[in-house]
């Protein structure tokens, strides 16, 4: 037994729907800011923990600003460690 049932009136004057095939493109020059931030980098793999929640609302936010997950680690340590140093004397 079918769950729904469509009807398709017989003077439907708009095209039919075609498959994209070009690809899922989130952010208008993600490719661009892709190979900036990670063309003068030497990158290193890094793994750990977090509560589900905060790695998912992480994530989250690294889509909505267009960014790599890796990118967005790399401002949130970077950050963190520029406020351990505040309180440092200087050497």
């Amino acid at each position: 037994m079918a769950r729904h049932t469509f009807e398709t009136p017989d003077d439907v004057t708009e095209p039919p729907l075609r498959p994209n095939t070009d690809g899922v493109k989130v952010g208008a020059d993600l490719a661009r800011r892709r190979k900036t931030a990670t063309a003068d980098t030497d990158w290193k793999s890094f793994s750990s923990y977090l509560p589900e929640d905060i790695q998912r609302a992480f994530r989250a936010e690294c889509i909505l600003a267009g960014i790599e997950v890796r990118q967005g680690l790399d401002q949130a340590v970077r950050a963190w460690l520029e406020s351990r140093q505040e309180g440092k004397p200087a050497s």
